[in-house]
C-alpha cells in the first residue's frame, strides 16, 4: 500500500471524515518542490465512509478516479469488496473440498491397509500350502521312482528266473539271495 508523506487535513468534511491533502503525483506534472495539492471530492454526490476514504488515499489510481468520478470510485471499492468476498467464499469451499478429500483418502487408506493385511495373510497361507504341496509332490515323485526301480528289478528277476526255469527243468535247488530267488543246478 502506498504511504502518503506530508498529509495534512483540510477543514471540510465528507461523510463525517475530514479529507486529507496529498502531494501531487508525478503524472500530474504540477509542482515538484513539495507543495501540497488539495484533494477535493464532491461529497454531495457520493458519501464515502472512513474506510473507503482510507482506501482512496492509499491507492493513487483510485484517488485519481475519485477526483474525476466519485461514483465510479465508490462502485469500484464495492466491486473490489464483492470480489474479495467471492474469493473468500471460493477459498472456504476449496478448503472444505480439500478436507473432504483428505477424509475420503484417509478412509480409503484405512480400508486398503486392512485389505492389504488380509491379502498378505492369505498370501503367506497360500505360500505355506504351496510349499507343503511341493514337498508332497517331491515325495510322491521319489516314491514313484522307487516303485519304478523296484518294478524294473522285479521284472528283471522274473525274466532271469524264467530263463533259469527253462534252462534246467530238472530238480535244482532254489534259494533266496537278496532280492531274487536263485536256482542251484547242483554240483558242477
Amino acid at each position: 500500500m502506498l504511504k502518503l508523506p506530508n498529509v495534512i487535513f483540510m477543514g471540510s468534511k465528507c461523510g463525517g471524515e475530514e479529507l486529507p491533502m496529498r502531494p501531487p503525483s508525478p503524472s500530474q506534472g504540477n509542482s515538484t518542490d513539495g507543495n501540497l495539492v488539495k484533494l477535493r471530492l464532491d461529497c454531495s454526490k457520493v458519501d464515502f465512509s472512513g474506510a473507503e476514504l482510507k482506501k482512496i488515499m492509499g491507492n493513487e489510481k483510485l484517488a485519481e478516479i475519485a477526483l474525476v468520478d466519485p461514483k465510479r470510485a465508490k462502485s469500484r471499492i464495492l466491486a473490489n469488496r464483492q470480489s474479495a468476498a467471492r474469493s473468500k467464499e471460493r477459498k472456504v469451499r476449496y478448503m472444505a473440498e480439500l478436507e473432504h478429500k483428505v477424509h475420503t483418502l484417509q478412509t480409503e487408506t484405512t480400508t486398503l491397509s486392512h485389505l492389504l493385511t488380509l491379502l498378505q495373510r492369505d498370501s503367506a497361507e497360500l505360500t505355506s500350502r504351496n510349499n507343503e504341496l511341493k514337498l508332497r509332490i517331491q515325495a510322491m515323485e521319489q516314491e514313484a521312482q522307487f516303485r519304478d526301480a523296484l518294478k524294473e528289478a522285479l521284472t528283471l528277476e522274473v525274466h532271469r528266473l524264467q530263463l533259469l526255469g527253462t534252462a534246467e527243468p530238472s530238480g535244482g535247488k532254489v534259494f533266496f539271495s537278496s532280492l531274487c530267488f536263485v536256482r542251484d543246478s547242483g554240483p558242477n
